[in-house]
């Protein structure tokens, strides 16, 4: 365990540090979203990089999700990087707190513009590579006859930089599999996101980097019609891409 601690050493950022660059998680000051794991806030710290605006995402147990998806985020992002993958600059555990410190994706979700006209059809498609290119790379053996299967590809973590540069995000709910052989295959607990979700993997539990692909799918279909995959109806959501297969 200290071995496996030291690794990661030079990601740790003080409590008191991130406290002071969100106003002490002021959420109308600094706040710029929430996901499963809590709440994200945007702020300015010194880190192994040397010091930026950051976003700083706040663990919070409620949301679902807990120590193993922390710590799978720390290690996930520190040994796997590519330009189209968030960059991990730091982390936090100090008083009962687990906090997660990422590069600040100045334009934020993916989701936010897919029915926007500010995206030109130009920028669509580059944002549209990105993405690819990043999980292509968490798909590719990287030496270690290893690849990671993502689990919960969408919109809203795929996010964008100031210049529009597309990152894949959350890493939280990934699963490592073998790269060394033509299929891989795992069986595990299903997770994801509703309308997302490969419909073999949900009624299966058969888990394999097609499952991404097929997310991946669904992003594109947002992107090509303009709307999100799910919509909310009467406090219920419905799921829209069973919809698009039948048009299509």
């Amino acid at each position: 365990m200290e071995s496996f601690m030291k690794e990661f050493e030079h990601l740790k950022i003080q409590l008191k540090e991130i406290k002071k660059a969100t106003g002490n998680f002021n959420d109308k000051t600094h706040g710029i979203g929430s996901g499963g794991f809590g709440k994200v806030y945007s702020g300015e710290v010194t880190h192994y990089r040397g010091r930026s605006m950051v976003a700083v995402k706040r663990l919070d147990r409620s949301f679902g999700q807990g120590d193993s998806e922390f710590w799978k985020e720390v290690v996930m992002l520190s040994r796997y990087k590519h330009q189209n993958i968030i960059s991990l600059l730091g982390f936090c555990e100090e008083d009962a707190e687990k906090i997660l410190v990422y590069e600040h994706a100045a334009h934020g979700g993916l989701d936010d513009f897919i029915s926007s006209p500010k995206l030109s059809w130009r920028q669509r498609i580059k944002i549209c590579l990105d993405a690819a290119r990043g999980l292509n790379y968490l798909h590719e053996d990287k030496g270690n006859q290893q690849r990671v299967l993502h689990r919960d590809i969408k919109s809203s973590n795929i996010l964008l930089d100031a210049r529009f540069n597309a990152k894949v995000s959350d890493m939280g709910l990934s699963r490592m599999g073998p790269a060394n052989q033509p299929h891989t295959v795992l069986i595990t607990n299903v997770v994801g996101t509703l309308g997302y979700c490969d419909p073999l993997y949900f009624e299966t539990g058969l888990l394999t980097k097609e499952s991404d692909v097929y997310s991946f799918g669904v992003v594109l279909f947002e992107v090509l019609f303009g709307r999100l995959c799910c919509r909310k109806i009467d406090g219920q959501y419905q799921v829209l891409v069973p919809m698009w297969k039948k048009n299509v």
